[in-house]
C-alpha cells in the first residue's frame, strides 16, 4: 500500500472511532433531543406528557430534564405550553419543576414568558391569585420555623415576583431561600400592587386561537389554606 494511501485510511480510522465514541457519549443528550422534538410535534397534551414522563423514567434522567429545559423558550410555542403544562401537573416530579426553575438564572427572558404563562392558566383572575399567594406566603412567615416550600410554589413565587416588578428576586429562588427573598419583597412592596389582566394567549408570540383548556392554574395553585 502506498504511504499516501496508507495515511489516508488512518486517519478515516480516527476518524471513525473519533466519531463513534462522541455518539456513545452524547447519545443520552441526542435521545432527549428527539423527544424534545416529538414533544413539540405532539397532536395534543396526552401525546406529549407520555413523551416527557418516558424521558423522566428513561436513562440519563438527569442530562434529559436539563435539555427539555433548555428548549423551553427556544422558538417553538407548542412545545412550550406542553412542558409548562406538564410541569404545573401531578405527573411532574420535583427534579424536573427545579431544572425548570433554576434555567430562569440562566436565560432571564424566560421569567418574564413563564410570568404571562402563569397569568393566563391561573385557577381564579390573577390579582386574586396573587393575593392569595402572598397571604399564603405571609401564614408561612409567621411561624415559628418557617418550613421550606417545595419547587411546585417557587414557580409560583417566581411569577408573583415578576408580576409584581422585583424580578431580581425570582433568580435562583429555591425552597430553602424564599424567606429572606420575600422578606425583601415586602421591604420594597408598593403600596398599591399593580393589576395584572388574564392575557388572552399563553405566550405573546403564540400564533392562532388560544387553546381551550380546563382544570387549574400552574403549579396546581398553591397549597394555601382554604
Amino acid at each position: 500500500m502506498r504511504p499516501w494511501l496508507r495515511i489516508l485510511v488512518s486517519l478515516l480510522l480516527l476518524a471513525g472511532i473519533g466519531l463513534g465514541t462522541w455518539c456513545y457519549f452524547a447519545r443520552h443528550r441526542m435521545a432527549s433531543q428527539w423527544v424534545s422534538y416529538r414533544v413539540g410535534a405532539a397532536g395534543g397534551f396526552n401525546e406529549a406528557r407520555a413523551e416527557i414522563a418516558r424521558l423522566e423514567g428513561g436513562p440519563g434522567r438527569d442530562a434529559a430534564l436539563r435539555e427539555l429545559a433548555r428548549s423551553w423558550g427556544a422558538g417553538n410555542p407548542q412545545f412550550d405550553l406542553h412542558l409548562a403544562r406538564y410541569v404545573g401537573s401531578p405527573d411532574s416530579s420535583e427534579s424536573l419543576r427545579k431544572t425548570f426553575s433554576l434555567e430562569f438564572g440562566w436565560r432571564e427572558e424566560l421569567l418574564p414568558r413563564w410570568a404571562h404563562y402563569w397569568s393566563w392558566r391561573a385557577a381564579q383572575e390573577p390579582d386574586r391569585e396573587i393575593a392569595s399567594i402572598l397571604a399564603y406566603l405571609d401564614l408561612l412567615l409567621s411561624a415559628e420555623s418557617p418550613k421550606p416550600i417545595a419547587w411546585r410554589e417557587v414557580l409560583d413565587v417566581q411569577a408573583v415576583f415578576q408580576l409584581t416588578g422585583q424580578p431580581r428576586l425570582a433568580k435562583r429562588l429555591g425552597p430553602a431561600n424564599w424567606q429572606d427573598r420575600y422578606r425583601r419583597w415586602l421591604a420594597n412592596r408598593p403600596d398599591q400592587l399593580p393589576h395584572v389582566p388574564r392575557p388572552a394567549k399563553p405566550f405573546a408570540d403564540w400564533q392562532g386561537p388560544a387553546p381551550k383548556l380546563a382544570g387549574v392554574g400552574p403549579g396546581g395553585a398553591i397549597n394555601r389554606p382554604k
